[in-house]
């Protein structure tokens, strides 16, 4: 952008006597203040003064906002809310049937049936398949296996396969919800708005474990029920970036259940997970956790 020198002069020796405390005359101000093109390059200094004063305010008013965690707990008590409130808080068990599909290279594979067993707050069965097909993964506080029925075989998980499912299971997102609810061992972070895949946004959060691990939320900013968890895990490929997307929330016992789950692992989808019934509070038998003695003892 080009000024006019004379204008420039004008401006210079105008501001030097006002800041030098001199009293200047009426008539020297009109004079310089006549001057069109002084007044549009003072209007415009102004103009952008203004302008970069509002956008740092705006820019510190939103990094409070982002780093406000009274406000990530608004959104997950908003969230909970959504999802049934305290009869959510106190689930102990879930007991789930649908349809699991891995996917290869974008490709879906076919679905196999599944049931699935979970006793809040660290124990999973899955069962997948029937008959000379089916394959059961056990995790618990006191055994963890698994039994392949096209081998004939059950035998203790290795240390990698157990070190997969305490990760998966810590960012569940029934598990994450709840512990950023009661902030045990947690940090919240506000994010504010965020696009959770191409042309889909979110409120978002993120919740920082005492040991490292965090995870990030994503909302729904209309119904607060929850669009995707985002998370890391480290195997032995190296570090996983894991994202699970939620859809066709349905009503299970008057809380919201997400029954189509969306799985990706470094940005390619490696699963889909479709609910048909959810049994909420059931009672799942401690036997089915123990490791069988032999394979006839499996049911």
């Amino acid at each position: 952008m080009t000024v006019q020198s004379g204008a420039a002069e004008n401006c210079a020796a105008f501001f030097m006597q006002a800041a030098s405390g001199m009293r200047y005359n009426l008539d020297m101000a009109v004079k310089i203040f006549s001057n069109k093109p002084l007044r549009s390059t003072v209007a415009l200094v102004s103009l952008l003064y203004l302008t970069v004063l509002l956008l740092l305010a705006g820019a510190r008013a939103q990094e409070q906002d982002e780093n406000d965690p009274v406000k990530a707990a608004a959104l997950v008590r908003d969230a909970i809310a959504a999802r049934g409130g305290d009869p959510f808080m106190k689930i102990t068990t879930v007991e789930s049937r649908g349809q699991f599909t891995p996917f290869e290279k974008a490709v879906s594979g076919d679905p196999t049936p599944f049931v699935d067993y979970i006793v809040y707050p660290s124990r999973e069965r899955t069962e997948f398949g029937k008959g000379d097909t089916k394959f059961i993964q056990s995790n618990s506080e006191s055994a963890n296996w698994v039994y392949d029925a096209g081998q004939k075989m059950i035998r203790d998980q290795k240390e990698e396969q157990v070190k997969q499912f305490q990760q998966s299971f810590r960012y569940d997102l029934d598990n994450l919800l709840r512990a950023a609810s009661r902030q045990s061992a947690v940090k919240l972070f506000y994010l504010g708005r965020r696009e959770a895949w191409r042309n889909t946004f979110s409120e978002a959060l993120r919740v920082d474990f005492n040991d490292g691990g965090s995870a990030t939320l994503h909302f729904d900013p209309r119904s607060k029920l929850p669009m995707m968890v985002e998370y890391k895990t480290v195997g032995e490929d190296g570090a996983i970036n894991n994202e699970v997307r939620y859809f066709r929330w349905v009503e299970f016992a008057g809380i919201l259940f997400p029954t189509i789950q969306d799985s990706y692992r470094n940005g390619k989808q490696s699963a889909r997970v479709s609910f048909d019934t959810v049994s909420i509070n059931s009672s799942v038998p401690d036997k089915l956790f123990v490791k069988p003695s032999n394979i006839k003892e499996v049911k």
